[in-house]
């Protein structure tokens, strides 16, 4: 079925069909009418790549995002927000991983590719590695989340890591914990060293002791941070309290304290980072720091839109992390 044919049924000329399926304002509103309900009946899907040419445009938009290999949801649940809002503004979505394990210069390849197939705009949510892209050419509006130093002509939707943990240490020290520890992601990552700041600042804020003793960089998934609270309470003296760089992390330490016989909220507090579904289902369900994957990609898609419309008077996009209370935190032991 191609648009003669459906011209021919609704009998219309094929330029009227093709002027209602690019939604052309002028049409008759009787003949769009006619035409649609005959593509409705025929079941017609019109090629979006030659609707592309037409209109000189690809109404596609590029999303570079972490690997999601070792089970994090954090990123899945990125692209499924972004391309929903993607999709209700009339865009499709081209998502690539960055493999920046086996390649580090993967970031820029997949930026390349994206040109190459003429979308309109990138966005590298990949919270971090994004600096690789500094010294790469790209012809296209691009937007960072999360970036931790502002680049030329690159648009970057702040986050503030403070106000979460700010709160989060302060609901310890009122507890009593005086030995907090944290399990932090790779210091090579600028986000990691961006929430390990926070982590600083927050104890600073709150009259605590930051102990460099009780931190544990560790790779932040499930094995890292059960090996990492491993590390921690190895020590002589180990944390009343940790706080974790995500949720994975914190799950993983979970897992090391009920190998331990521990139980969090009862034995030493733990708060995630993330706020994942899978906190409300962790026994005991997980306090976290809220960085929601949803909010996060829909300010990352609105930034990306008035980049590409070139609008004006743009807004200064802001995420600012929230603390969540549930029940893997309480009093000191003792």
């Amino acid at each position: 079925m191609n648009i003669r044919e459906i011209a021919r049924r609704a009998k219309v000329s094929h330029s009227t069909v093709s002027r209602v399926i690019n939604q052309v304002e002028t049409v008759d509103p009787k003949l769009v009418r006619r035409v649609q309900a005959i593509i409705q009946e025929v079941g017609y899907r019109p090629n979006f790549q030659a609707r592309a040419l037409a209109r000189g445009r690809s109404h596609t938009v590029g999303l570079i995002v972490s690997e999601i290999t070792g089970g994090n949801p954090f990123f899945s649940e990125i692209i499924l927000y972004f391309e929903r809002a993607a999709v209700e503004q009339g865009y499709e979505v081209l998502i690539s991983f960055a493999d920046t394990e086996t390649r580090p210069d993967h970031i820029a390849v997949c930026a390349a590719r994206m040109q190459e197939r003429q979308v309109e705009g990138i966005a590298t949510l990949t919270f971090g590695m994004e600096e690789q892209l500094a010294h790469t050419t790209i012809d296209v509006p691009v937007v960072y989340a999360g970036a931790d130093h502002d680049l030329k002509g690159v648009r970057n939707v702040r986050i503030n890591y403070l106000p979460g943990f700010k709160d989060a240490v302060k609901h310890l020290v009122d507890f009593g914990h005086q030995r907090i520890g944290y399990l932090s992601g790779r210091m090579s990552w600028s986000s990691m060293r961006t929430r390990f700041d926070a982590v600083r600042k927050a104890m600073k804020l709150a009259g605590a002791t930051f102990d460099k003793e009780l931190v544990a960089e560790c790779d932040h998934t499930w094995e890292g941070g059960a090996l990492g609270m491993g590390s921690l309470l190895g020590l002589p003296k180990p944390p009343t309290a940790v706080l974790c760089c995500n949720d994975v992390a914190a799950v993983g330490a979970l897992k090391t304290l009920a190998a331990r016989g521990l139980q969090a909220g009862k034995d030493i507090s733990l708060i995630g980072f993330d706020d994942l579904t899978i906190c409300q289902f962790t026994q005991p369900p997980l306090t976290s720091i809220q960085f929601s994957p949803r909010e996060l990609a829909g300010l990352a898609f609105r930034a990306l839109i008035e980049e590409i419309q070139h609008t004006e008077k743009k807004t200064n996009f802001e995420y600012k992390t929230r603390f969540v209370l549930r029940e893997s935190t309480g009093a000191p032991r003792g």
